[in-house]
């Protein structure tokens, strides 16, 4: 091989080895602030709710009374019809 062949190979494994070290650091924080985030949200479980209850409030189940009493008015004219 030529020298020239050789440094260029070693070049392309310090790449490779200083981008795995890079990824796996990486790696490494992000699994730690999953963790970090996990250990706060059980420690107060409150706070994530009320903020989440305050962006996106709760639909209420099912249509109002009122409404109910207009649909049913509208289908029993609607099948009084000849």
């Amino acid at each position: 091989m030529t020298p020239e062949l050789v440094s260029q190979l070693q070049d392309a494994g310090l790449l490779l080895l200083v981008g795995m070290v890079v990824v796996f650091i990486f790696l490494v924080l992000l699994i730690g602030a999953v963790h970090l985030i996990s250990l706060f949200c059980r420690k107060f479980p409150g706070a994530a709710t009320a903020a989440t209850e305050a962006r996106f409030p709760v639909a209420r189940k099912g249509p109002s009374p009122a409404l109910a009493a207009a649909i049913t008015t509208a289908v029993h004219q609607y099948r009084k019809q000849p």
